[in-house]
């Protein structure tokens, strides 16, 4: 029996669902991009950032929802996600896109390193999401880091 964990990355919270079973963590992209207050982020900020999701998966989710850590499958969805994969690709993302760890490592480091004037210029990123996308970035590796994922499929939206 295959088992896919869905993950919807919100404003303030994300929201878990594997094997019919539930769990809202209170930590969405937005409350990681509002931790990253510099310009580039301190490498300090952004590892508070990924812990604060990563602890909060470790911990809550692992225990509420059992099977995220038996997924076969993590799909994950929510503003801004599509937009690492645009990054990724360098143009329009077409989903559902398979991104791996490595790949959405490598848009995180080039990022995040990047004041906010040479990060508009990346292909893929519009310049309306040029700092939003810091917090869907750390979101994005935090899931990755957390639940040991080789990859994670990036989706619209949920079924």
């Amino acid at each position: 029996m295959s088992i896919t964990l869905h993950i919807r990355l919100g404003e303030r919270d994300s929201t878990y669902v594997a094997d019919g079973v539930q769990y809202v963590v209170p930590v969405g992209v937005g409350t990681l991009a509002s931790m990253l207050a510099t310009d580039p982020p301190l490498p300090e900020d952004l590892t508070n950032a990924i812990g604060l999701l990563v602890d909060h998966i470790a911990d809550d989710v692992t225990r509420e929802v059992p099977a995220a850590d038996l997924a076969d499958t993590v799909e994950i969805s929510g503003p801004g996600v599509a937009t690492v994969v645009a990054v990724e690709v360098g143009g329009e993302a077409t989903l559902p896109f398979t991104l791996e760890r490595g790949a959405a490592e490598d848009v995180f480091r080039t990022l995040v390193t990047e004041p906010l004037a040479d990060r508009v210029r990346n292909p893929g990123l519009p310049a309306s999401e040029a700092t939003s996308v810091l917090g869907v970035c750390c979101a994005v590796v935090a899931v990755l880091r957390a639940l040991q994922l080789r990859e994670v499929v990036v989706v619209q939206g949920h079924s």
